[in-house]
Order: C-alpha cells, then structure tokens, then sequence
C-alpha cells in the first residue's frame, strides 16, 4: 500500500510540471484609457506601461504632441495611459494620482502648473515611478528624473532680436505667457535680453506689459484691446509670446484696421499663424518641431523602464537641482522661408498653408 501511494504522488508531481511547461498563455487587449475614450493594445508580460498627463487639448500644438505620443508608442509597442487636465491643475493632479494608482512603469507629465506639479513627481518617486517632464519644467523638486523640451530662452531671443531688429524703437506691447508656466518665464527671459536695453536706453517705449492668463487667445486680445484704447492706436510692435496669443492680438489690431501693419511675434508654428504669416498679419513664429520631442520622449520612457543610460544635452536648473535635459533646437520662420520649413518638412500641408 506504501509503494502505491507514492507511485500515485509522483504521477500528480510530474502531470502539475508537465502543465506548467505548456503553451504561454496568448496576449489579451488591453484598454488604454485616454481623455477622449480607449485605445486597445496587446498586452504581454514583459510590455511596458507609460502615463502621460498632458495640460491641455486647447491648442494645435498640443494636439500634435499627443498624437505624435501615441503612434511612436505604437510604432515600440508601449502600452500608455493618456489623460488631459483641460488647463486645469486640480483635474491634473487627481489624473496623475489616477495614473499612479493604475501602476505604470514611467510618468511623462507636462505640468499645468509647475511648482503645484512638484508634489506629483514626489508621489511619483515614493511609488518608483520615474518622471520626465515633458516641454515644461517641474519646478521645487529633487525628485525629477528628465527634462525633454526645446531651449526655452532661445525661443524667446529669437523673438526678442526678430522684433527690435525689425523696430528698434517706438511703442510696444509686451505680452508673456501664463504664469503658472515656467516656459513662459524662460521665454520673457530671452527675449528681454534684447528688448530691455533698448527700454533702458527710452528707444522702446513699453505701453502695456501683461501676462496672458492660462496662454488663451480671449485674454490676449482684451489685453492689446485695452492698451490700443490707452495709447490712441499708437502701437509700432508687440511681442507675443505664442501664436494662440498673437491671434488674439491680431484680432483686436483688426477691429482698428492694424492688422499687418503692426510687427508680431508668435511660436509653435500653427497652421493658423502660417496661414496669417502668408496673409501678412502675423510677421513671424518660432517652429518647434513637436514630433520630434514627442517620438523622444516616448524613447526615453523605455530606456528608464529598462534602466538604461539616457543621452542629454544640457542641464536645467529647477530651483532646487539641475535637470538632465534633453533640448531639441528651434527655428524662425517667416513669409520668405514658410514653404521650406513648414512645408517642405512634411509639418503643414501646402494646400492647408496657401489656400
């Protein structure tokens, strides 16, 4: 009876590693949850899982980000989880910790605010989660991993020498972007380098001076409203800080019959601002090409999931220490070059630029 009862017992041994040596199990779909629905991806053991909480859907650029995001992810086959605040901080901080919560690998987060988004790294880094910020700078915290953007400062020279090249003197407006957005304040940085010494010297004669609540085009265009009502219409420049911007401002110098005769700035290369450059209300933009930061971005997800070393190419200070970053270059684009950089790189559509 002994010798029967452990024959019995090692047949069940073998039949369980026999079973467990089968077939592995097939990959399911798997629901990616996004602001606007679901996105289904094959998920397997070994696929890593990427959060992105971008601010806002509001303007062209950031829909383009988001895109470029999800087709790189599928191109590498990374499972992401994508949600929108909608310019909203507090809906941003209770999607990260939604996120979080979800469990992924690596978080890319663009903040809506950038000191308020310091606490979400932190959550982050308590859970092990790596953190990249994505175009704008997570300020007041030791606990970010990456920062991935253009160089902020240089967009703002380049409008900065753009504008006082062009006018050298006379009266401006000067707008900057909102001012939760570190971003914003880089740029104003740049380009007062050049516009500062020439307000120093009384050549530039500043009539209005205002940052532009939340980047949006209504607030811009009250802002230009008041300080043409202020100065009687004498206006010989204005520095905007983004092409949504500049749209609001080309709209009230339009109500006064100054649209094209009045020098604006812009940046993100929108196909609104092309159009208008084309037009000739809009004098130039800075184009930032978002498919590459975007495709990067995603790279650098899966080179920290896997613990590999990432290449960078410059430091950025937060407050508290300097960032590993990852800045792209910019370029500026106006009527004599729209069709060879915006076209021409496949960004816009000729027939959508020139129509």
């Amino acid at each position: 009876m002994k010798k029967i009862v452990t024959l019995f017992l090692v047949l069940v041994m073998m039949t369980a590693v026999f079973a467990g040596c089968g077939k592995k199990a097939p990959a399911v779909d798997t629901p990616v949850e996004t602001e606007t629905g679901t996105e289904t991806g094959t998920e397997t053991k070994d696929k890593i899982r990427v959060g992105i909480s971008l601010p806002t859907q509001r303007e062209e650029r950031w829909v383009r980000d988001k895109e470029q995001m999800i087709a790189e992810a599928a191109k590498l086959g990374v499972e992401l989880v994508v949600k929108v605040a909608d310019a909203d901080t507090q809906e941003q901080i209770q999607q990260v910790e939604a996120i979080l919560t979800e469990g992924v690998d690596v978080l890319i987060l663009a903040p809506n605010d950038a000191s308020a988004s310091a606490s979400l790294v932190d959550m982050a880094k308590e859970e092990g989660v790596p953190v990249i910020a994505y175009d704008r700078l997570i300020t007041g915290t030791a606990n970010l991993d990456y920062y991935i953007s253009f160089d902020n400062t240089e967009v703002g020279r380049v409008q900065g020498k753009f504008i006082t090249d062009l006018v050298p003197e006379g009266n401006y407006i000067i707008m900057s972007g909102a001012p939760t957005d570190n971003n914003a304040k880089l740029f104003k940085e740049g380009a007062m380098e050049y516009l500062q010494p020439l307000i120093d010297s009384g050549k530039i004669n500043v009539i209005a001076e205002q940052a532009v609540d939340n980047w949006e085009p209504e607030n811009a265009l009250k802002i230009v409203e008041a300080a043409l009502l202020k100065s009687n219409n004498k206006v010989d420049a204005i520095l905007s800080p983004n092409d949504g911007c500049a749209g609001g401002a080309i709209q009230a110098l339009a109500a006064q019959g100054l649209d094209g005769v009045v020098p604006i700035t812009g940046q993100d290369a929108e196909l609104a601002a092309a159009q208008r450059i084309v037009a000739g209300t809009q004098t130039m933009t800075v184009y930032k090409d978002t498919r590459d930061v975007a495709s990067k971005s995603i790279q650098m997800a899966i080179a920290l999931a896997n613990g590999e070393a990432i290449e960078t190419n410059g430091n950025v200070d937060n407050g508290v220490k300097e960032i590993p970053s990852v800045l792209v270059a910019v370029k500026i684009v106006t009527q004599d070059n729209v069709k060879e950089v915006l076209v021409d790189s496949g960004y816009l559509k000729e027939a959508d630029v020139f129509k």
